[in-house]
């Protein structure tokens, strides 16, 4: 089982509900309107999610299937940057919150994976069995028709993603799901990754697609979603070694070093059972529902104000507008493009 998935998805006339679009609308039912009932987003994507697809787009080309690895990361984050700056004609960067500064996008991207690679090397205890892989898989609901003696099972609509991939251990014979993740910082506590939503899909979704088209044989083949962080941040340039198994700088007289930095990386496995899959298809299931119910206008679309939502959401200027009574459509008009969230390369780069 050695293939690169296709990122053209198929829908096959059924709606399609994937991660992003569960999570804009529990953030924000007003966000979630703009963004995927009227299909509007900003003139430019955020820097933190342009970041992530580049960086994504890098990791791809590096842990490509089999055991040996393709491009080196930085050289395909540098490609992928020079098309993004092509594309959105502008460039851009990232804040580093440890050291209070701003760098350039693509000066981060590079160093941060030259340092990927200098800390796992290439990553020869696994074997990557696919990479990017988008899946689709049909959720059915129970339906029942007047002239109908009884309810049947009828396609509702399609869940669609985009594995990071799927990789096999070679001497243990694991078989796990990567989740790439760019993080201002590695938290100590992450104990709520036990409920994230988009592992939740591949755990569910995403494993229900592997094992229908026989990448998988069975449900219990995965052992879990191992969690692949990488912080934004350049690298300490001291010279490092390695002390049971963990990267340490040096003093220049040689010695280890009492300032350490935060850690750069860190893989963190996941695992989840039977039980987890039943209760994420349930709740996406519950949740397209009331998109349903908004989108005929049987449920009133709120706000969800406050510290953690309004800061970073893409639409606030236009809420604000809204919430004042004066004229936000110009606003929408002016600072927002249409999009389908659902084109093969949206779902690709949002995942």
């Amino acid at each position: 089982m050695a293939a690169r998935g296709t990122r053209k998805p198929r829908s096959n006339g059924l709606p399609m509900l994937r991660t992003s679009e569960r999570g804009a609308l529990k953030r924000c039912e007003f966000a979630w309107d703009l963004g995927y009932n009227k299909k509007l987003k900003p003139l430019t994507e955020a820097p933190a999610l342009r970041f992530g697809s580049l960086v994504h787009k890098a990791l791809a080309a590096w842990y490509i299937p089999g055991v040996k690895r393709g491009t080196h990361p930085a050289k395909a984050f540098k490609k992928a940057y020079d098309a993004d700056l092509v594309r959105n004609n502008e460039l851009f960067g990232m804040h580093l919150e440890e050291e209070e500064r701003w760098v350039n996008a693509e000066e981060l991207g590079i160093a941060m994976l030259e340092n990927y690679v200098d800390e796992y090397g290439i990553d020869s205890d696994y074997e990557v069995l696919v990479t990017e892989m988008p899946f689709q898989v049909v959720v059915p609901h129970l339906v029942q028709k007047p002239d109908w003696p009884y309810a049947k099972e009828e396609p509702w609509f399609i869940y669609t993603g985009v594995l990071d991939g799927v990789w096999r251990h070679r001497r243990t014979k694991e078989i796990w799901i990567p989740e790439h993740k760019t993080t201002q910082g590695i938290q100590k506590k992450l104990s709520y990754l036990q409920m994230d939503d988009q592992a939740g899909a591949y755990w569910s979704f995403g494993l229900e697609y592997l094992v229908q088209n026989k990448l998988l044989k069975t449900h219990k083949e995965l052992n879990g979603i191992l969690y692949n962080f990488l912080r934004k941040a350049l690298p300490d340039e001291r010279a490092s070694k390695f002390v049971r198994g963990q990267r340490v700088y040096l003093n220049l007289n040689g010695e280890v070093s009492k300032k350490q930095p935060t850690p750069y990386f860190m893989r963190l496995p996941i695992f989840r059972d039977e039980h987890d899959r039943e209760e994420t298809m349930r709740r996406a299931m519950v949740e397209y529902r009331r998109i349903e119910l908004f989108r005929s206008g049987e449920l009133e679309i709120t706000k969800t104000s406050g510290m953690f939502t309004c800061p970073m959401c893409n639409y606030r200027d236009i809420c604000e507008v809204h919430e004042t009574g004066n004229d936000y459509q110009s606003l929408i008009k002016d600072a927002t493009q249409s999009w389908d969230p659902y084109e093969a390369h949206e779902v690709y780069d949002g995942r």
